[in-house]
């Protein structure tokens, strides 16, 4: 539960660090309210109801583990940072945990007040030459979604395994980098041979400041092996929950000038299935909601606002 409850209190900085860079104006979150997840956020004189709610259930135990590491090597911090790991096998995380903690360590070096990262994490694939003929190759994994950019450089018919693979960069150049890696590895090989191939998969990282000054610390954002950020049937039932749960609060209107529900997400945000579903559910679970917002894997966006709301 600990743990839980410290990783609200950073998400929630993140969302007043978002809001503030947003709209040039100050927003804090000024203190913790008796509900697990719901806080005070203020902006001036505005005061506002923040509830912050994962769409997942449970959290990662072994990605507890490489957190707990992580922090160990990482103590003295002037902000807390999170990272954004994709879905990963408990063997790929056992066999590369100093790996995960170093890469950690390095990228966080440099970053400020809202600060937005992608760091590299090296994954190995496996690339197969199955026919001389043709220019085409056959990817599983993350990689499958640009398989027509790689498919145009090469000579040949492979087979590339990248089931270890998820998250590509945001940038196109980092990109252009992965593609031109697995080309020139594919002109060496022959009919019938493969090669192994390591390829940087790219982690989002947030810089947030922590304005209650308890929480400096690196957390590793995901949910555990039953999460499924795509599944939509699943999506709007996790939703349709939280909106119940938050209806139940009754915030109080006379005490706040708005409300608002941060939902957090550890997919990108093209794979994001949370604001079809939203709109697949009844409007009148959230017409008493302000503001409703989500964090895709460091990314924040607004899915709701009330359009009276003037900050």
């Amino acid at each position: 539960m600990e743990k839980k409850n410290s990783h609200n209190i950073i998400f929630a900085n993140l969302l007043s660090d978002w809001l503030s860079i947003k709209y040039f104006k100050t927003f804090k979150i000024t203190e913790q309210l008796k509900n697990e997840g719901d806080f005070l956020i203020t902006q001036r004189d505005k005061k506002m109801f923040l509830s912050v709610h994962t769409l997942w259930n449970d959290g990662d135990e072994v990605m507890y583990e490489i957190e707990k590491n992580i922090n160990s090597k990482n103590q003295q911090l002037n902000n807390a940072n999170i990272i954004w790991p994709p879905e990963k096998s408990d063997q790929f995380l056992n066999d590369n945990k100093s790996v995960i903690v170093d890469k950690v360590t390095n990228g966080i070096k440099g970053l400020d007040f809202g600060d937005y990262r992608e760091i590299r994490i090296p994954i190995e694939v496996t690339l197969s030459k199955t026919e001389d003929d043709g220019a085409y190759m056959a990817i599983s994994g993350g990689l499958s979604k640009i398989w027509t950019k790689i498919s145009g450089g090469v000579k040949g018919v492979f087979q590339l395994d990248g089931r270890n693979y998820d998250r590509l960069p945001s940038e196109l150049a980092e990109e252009k980098i992965i593609i031109e890696k697995i080309q020139e590895a594919s002109k060496l090989l022959n009919t019938g041979e493969a090669s192994f191939i390591s390829i940087d998969e790219y982690w989002p990282i947030n810089n947030v400041t922590d304005n209650l000054n308890e929480n400096n610390k690196i957390i590793l954002a995901t949910g555990n092996k039953t999460y499924d950020p795509k599944n939509g049937p699943i999506m709007r039932k996790r939703i349709r929950d939280i909106l119940n749960e938050f209806t139940k609060k009754d915030v109080d209107t006379n005490k706040y000038n708005l409300s608002i529900l941060f939902l957090i997400n550890s997919s990108k945000k093209e794979d994001d299935v949370v604001s079809s579903s939203l709109k697949g559910i009844n409007p009148k679970l959230h017409e008493n909601i302000d503001m409703i917002i989500i964090v895709n894997a460091g990314l924040v966006s607004i899915l709701k606002k009330n359009e009276k709301i003037d900050f």
